[in-house]
């Protein structure tokens, strides 16, 4: 029994000192490296979704459209729920949870409201969130991961800081604020991936939040279907640069300018608009077959 009109919790997994990882789809997402995390738990690991988040109250459906699907010879609709997942180890590692949804339209605060009473039921002390942002890093060097924490504690713990951002915030970061009220750590985890891949599912991002999740969770995966991925994504990308020169200048001027001591700003001001480049990348991903997250 819940009390949030919008949560609901069907057999309830026992779960010792459980971590809590989320992740939104949406303006947290880019390149979807976070939500391609999230997903990858969850296959690799996912005993069953055990609690929904009703998306009624939240989204816009004639943005955030819910999905027609053909199963066992009948037509469903599935509805953009939030969904959290039971995580079961290999071993005798702890307990995980993985909430996975899109990025609310409505009524945050209800939402977050939602959010944690799953957080005071099932009893967890940490939740790790996963995020990726745009950024000028070229896609040949590796995807660096920040994090940042809500309280001193944890800050120590992981030697991060609290972060220092000014300015609009997406849910990840109004939901680690409202944590922090609610005496709940939280770690927040930010992939940084290349900005002219915007429309482009990027596994690599996926591959280096799940690193440090494993690294703070102590969660052992197996890489290898991710790997393949990731062969794929390069070489659709070498493909795609091979065929554009514009496309290579560009990514050498990343590559020089990453490798200069100039403040990041000023690096990414004095390079050129990339708008035509990422749509003659994303046609190029479209017309080879854009999976290369499969």
């Amino acid at each position: 029994m819940t009390t949030s009109p919008d949560l609901s919790i069907d057999d309830l997994p026992d779960l010792s000192d459980p971590v809590l990882i989320l992740a939104w789809e949406g303006w947290n997402d880019a390149g979807e490296s976070a939500s391609t995390a999230a997903q990858y738990l969850i296959q690799q690991f996912g005993v069953g979704s055990f609690a929904t988040i009703d998306p009624e109250e939240f989204y816009d459906f004639t943005e955030v459209r819910p999905m027609a699907r053909y199963r066992d010879g009948e037509r469903h609709i599935d509805w953009p729920a939030t969904e959290f997942v039971h995580l079961r180890p290999r071993g005798d590692e702890r307990d995980i949870v993985v909430g996975l949804g899109i990025e609310p339209q409505y009524r945050w605060k209800r939402y977050m409201a939602a959010v944690s009473e799953l957080v005071e039921t099932i009893g967890v002390k940490l939740i790790l969130s996963l995020g990726s942002v745009a950024t000028g890093a070229p896609h040949t060097m590796p995807v660096h991961v920040r994090g940042s924490a809500n309280n001193s504690a944890l800050a120590q713990r992981y030697n991060m800081h609290p972060s220092r951002f000014e300015g609009p915030s997406g849910i990840v970061g109004v939901f680690h604020d409202h944590c922090r009220r609610q005496g709940v750590g939280g770690v927040s985890l930010w992939a940084s991936v290349p900005h002219y891949l915007p429309g482009i599912t990027n596994p690599v991002g996926a591959q280096a939040l799940l690193r440090v999740v494993s690294d703070m969770t102590g969660l052992h995966m197996d890489y290898e279907p991710l790997e393949r991925g990731i062969q794929r994504f390069h070489m659709q990308l070498e493909e795609a640069l091979q065929e554009n020169s514009d496309l290579r200048d560009y990514v050498a001027r990343l590559e020089a300018a990453a490798g200069t001591p100039e403040p990041q700003a000023q690096q990414e001001s004095e390079l050129p608009s990339a708008d035509a480049l990422i749509a003659d990348l994303e046609d190029f991903f479209r017309q080879g077959g854009d999976n290369a997250n499969n």
